[in-house]
């Protein structure tokens, strides 16, 4: 009786008290494991999210699977960033998460607040952040070398009509139109021929291309007098597409034939998200810095003594015997034609204050003692190579996405994996 007594006593404390199940294996990966409560946390994490994102939510199974794949993908790839020595340091982590705060208007102090709003703990969401920038270096890693993008692929891609759109460069075109008769006889057609040939030779001469419109073009009364005027290169004739294509701001070329007449076209205008004129210049320097040998007051001592020859002396010669720059030592001291925000901070400032052609007083800047001289100033138009950019970054990209879906397919066809819980 007391045995049964205690019995009922027993399963009455089952049934009523707090018991807390002790966590179980999920799945192995590898060498690895994930516990079933990672498993559940990750379920209700993908389920809360659906909600608040008022999305149609698909069944259990399906989201069970899709849980389950990601937390094994992510554990393969976090092996193999522990065997590839992958890190993230503390500088890299603080960027991104100013960068997620950012991106919701809040300062990285006020988004730490929103999370523990939420009932999160923010170390917890910094360790989340961090396997996710893990697991994208890893990815990178394995994806990159894989891609090869040709100078062919990204012309194919800027000609085509996708491309076009994304770049969206419109031009604005003059022209000088010649009308030729169908009916016109050879030499007539010759003496206008030889008339486009006189037009040009005068705009050269100076004449404005508006008033050699006014003078010569026999549809300067149409619409744009005659020209193409904000169109994207579609919407040029085709004849002219390549020449357009291949000109600056400003310039002109003709005579070009076509079975309406001779044109004489300008390219007066260029617009667009990715046109930028960049203001570069060239520069001639010498480089004296300290060392094991050379005492700062003695390197400021030498670089005095070389301005005071370079008042007779050739700088080119001079910066072959005495600069410490490795980059243009040999090339007399010549760097390459360079837009502002490159260089040094006070070798910036200098570029700046001293006229063409003459050499600066010396000054120092965080690499050592400098004299320079500003050799040729220039405004380059770089859009060729920024639309060139931009289409092989969206390039780069979605060929990064096939071939990262291929990847990762094959690097989980090849491991381990033992599920050992169901959605059930």
């Amino acid at each position: 009786m007391k045995a049964i007594i205690f019995n009922l006593f027993f399963l009455s404390y089952l049934i009523n008290a707090d018991i807390k199940f002790i966590d179980r294996i999920a799945i192995i990966v590898e060498e690895g494991i994930i516990m079933e409560s990672v498993v559940n946390k990750a379920l209700e994490n993908a389920i809360s999210n659906l909600q608040k994102a008022n999305s149609e939510m698909p069944p259990k199974e399906f989201i069970f699977e899709r849980v389950i794949e990601k937390l094994i993908m992510d554990e393969i790839l976090l092996q193999k960033a522990k065997r590839f020595g992958v890190r993230i340091s503390d500088q890299e982590l603080n960027e991104a998460l100013a960068k997620i705060a950012k991106q919701e208007n809040l300062s990285l102090q006020d988004y730490k607040k929103k999370i523990e709003n939420e009932g999160k703990t923010f170390k917890s969401f910094r360790e989340i952040v961090k396997e996710e920038l893990i697991i994208g270096r890893v990815q990178s890693g394995l994806v990159r070398p894989k891609i090869m993008i040709s100078d062919q692929e990204i012309q194919n891609y800027i000609n085509s009509s996708e491309g076009e759109e994304l770049i969206a460069t419109e031009y604005k075109i003059d022209q000088v139109f010649l009308r030729i008769p169908s009916d016109l006889k050879i030499k007539e057609r010759e003496k206008l021929e030889d008339k486009s040939k006189k037009i040009i030779k005068e705009i050269n001469d100076g004449l404005n291309f508006d008033d050699a419109i006014k003078q010569y073009s026999d549809i300067k009364d149409s619409e744009d007098m005659g020209g193409f005027y904000w169109k994207r290169i579609s919407e040029i004739p085709s004849l002219f597409e390549n020449k357009i294509k291949n000109m600056k701001e400003g310039d002109f070329v003709g005579p070009i034939k076509s079975g309406a007449g001779i044109h004489i076209l300008k390219l007066s205008g260029i617009r667009g998200d990715s046109i930028k004129i960049e203001e570069q210049s060239l520069v001639q320097h010498i480089l004296i810095k300290t060392s094991e040998i050379r005492s700062p007051k003695q390197a400021e001592d030498l670089i005095y003594e070389i301005f005071e020859r370079s008042k007779e002396e050739d700088l080119s010669i001079l910066a072959r015997i005495y600069s410490d720059d490795p980059g243009s030592r040999l090339n007399g001291g010549k760097l390459d034609w360079a837009p502002a925000g490159i260089y040094d901070e006070n070798f910036e400032k200098v570029i700046g204050q001293v006229e063409l052609g003459e050499i600066s007083q010396p000054f120092k800047s965080s690499f050592g003692w400098h004299i320079l001289k500003v050799l040729d100033k220039r405004k380059k138009n770089i859009s060729d190579e920024l639309i060139k950019d931009k289409a092989f970054r969206i390039l780069f990209n979605r060929k990064f996405n096939e071939q990262l879906q291929n990847t990762l397919e094959e690097i989980r066809s090849e491991a381990f994996v033992d599920i050992k819980i169901s959605s059930s």
